[in-house]
Formats: structure tokens, sequence, C-alpha cells
């Protein structure tokens, strides 16, 4: 995998069952639009609380630095204890994650934990440096997974979530298109060691042509890019420069010759 930093990067996952899963990591605008509607929420509440203050300020005689230090205070606690709360009972999203189906995870695709929200939260402070998330955003911008600082020393990375699981999908007849062989195609498979083919991968690759239709461009060319790669090595295939999705195409369609062959043979 390039490791330039592209907007939309895959993030594979290996199961301790060797199965590969794989997320598409959130990027610089994905993430900034989840945090606006986030900053906005929390200026909400802070604007409540401030008028409230300020409305018991005309009839107390409190003194006014008390009050700007509990504002400051709160204003810290509010702004904190925002992410951490909604990280943790929503399992890593927040209300500005949840609308835009981001989620944080665990390196290595685990949920996230509360020791590891604290963390990466405590560290938006200093992301946040020296103002509108500088450092966090020249991080975001190198790291090839868009970690921020946080991100980093918590060991968590931000993914787009897939399209939820519904008895309605799971219903549809499940359609691939894959152009068919060649009228004078030969009778055995055009793709080297196909029958190197696990289960895991022939799944992963079906995942792959089912829901392909519901990514993002980017996305789907990225996921297709990738999957090529480790197919051609896979296969002990040399690099390719032709359209990754036709090669994944034509990988199942030989792997279905291949296993054909092996049908009749065993009859």
């Amino acid at each position: 995998m390039n490791a330039t930093p592209s907007w939309r990067e895959p993030y594979l996952v290996v199961t301790p069952e060797g199965v590969q899963v794989i997320y598409t990591a959130a990027g610089l605008a994905s993430r900034s639009l989840a945090a606006v509607v986030d900053y906005v929420i929390i200026i909400t509440l802070l604007a409540t609380i401030l008028v409230m203050v300020a409305i018991n300020e005309g009839t107390s005689s409190a003194n006014q630095d008390v009050i700007l230090a509990l504002l400051a205070i709160l204003t810290f606690v509010v702004n904190w204890g925002y992410f951490v709360f909604f990280e943790w009972i929503w399992n890593g999203q927040t209300p500005g994650k949840r609308l835009l189906r981001l989620r944080v995870l665990r390196e290595g695709g685990r949920p996230v934990d509360i020791g590891a929200i604290v963390v990466r939260n405590l560290m938006r402070a200093i992301d946040f440096l020296p103002f509108l998330y500088g450092i966090g955003l020249v991080t975001m911008f190198v790291d090839r997974y868009h970690r921020r600082l946080g991100d980093l020393t918590a060991g968590t990375v931000v993914v787009h979530e897939a399209m939820p699981l519904t008895l309605e999908r799971v219903m549809q007849p499940v359609v691939i298109q894959v152009p068919p062989r060649a009228p004078d195609a030969p009778p055995t498979p055009l793709v080297p060691n196909v029958e190197r083919l696990t289960a895991a991968d022939l799944a992963l690759l079906l995942e792959f042509l089912q829901r392909r239709d519901e990514l993002q461009a980017e996305a789907r060319s990225d996921l297709a890019t990738h999957l090529a790669a480790v197919l051609r090595q896979r296969l002990a295939l040399p690099p390719g420069s032709g359209d990754p999705e036709r090669f994944i195409e034509h990988v199942l369609r030989e792997y279905h010759v291949a296993q054909a062959i092996m049908s009749r043979q065993s009859e």
C-alpha cells in the first residue's frame, strides 16, 4: 500500500481467525464536518449556561472573578466530558460522528474502551494548539490513516461505518454483475494459481462486489486497488496496471471455472 496519505485510505484488519476486514479511514473532510456538528452542540450548551449565569448575576452579589473562573472550569468540563460521555455510551460515536457515520475503533478493529476514550480526548487540548486544531490537522494530514495526536497516543482510528444490516437487506437476492467469459476462452482457468484462494478470500471478494455500489467513488477505487494488490500477492502474480475491479471480476470468474473442473473430476 502506498505510504502517501489518501483521502480515503483503506484500513485492513485481520481477525485471529484469519478473516480480512476492510474499513475506510475517515479523512479530514468527514472528521471536520463531524467536529463542526459536535462543537455547535457544545457552544449551544455553554451559551445556555452562560445566559443562566448572567441572569443570576443580575440579582446576586457574587464576585465576577469567581464566576469567570467557574465558567472557565465549566467550559473545560463540558468540552472534554461531552466527547468522553458520548464515545463511551455510543461505542465510539458522538452526535457528529453518528450523523456522518463515523466510529472510533481501537487499532486492530477492536471496540474502543473507556481508557482509550479518556486518553484520546485528554490529548484534544494539545491537538487544538496553537489554535483551531493546528497540531491535530497537521498530524492527520501526515498520518496515512488521518489520525490526530490523540488517536496516535490512545491507539485508535476513526473509520467510516458500514451500511446498517437490516432484515430487508438480508432478504434481498444477491446479484453480482460479472461479465461472462469470452466465447473462445479455453476450458481451463485463465488465472494461474487461482485454486489458492481460501474461503475467507472468496468471502471478501464477494462482499466487495456486492456492496461496491454503496461506496463513494474514492473509497470504491481505493478498496478495489487494495484488493487487487492482495489478490496478486496471494496468487503470485506480477503487479498490474489495469482496472482493479475488472481484475477482481476476472479472478472470481476464473475461480468458478476452476471449481467446476474440480467438481467434474470428483464425480
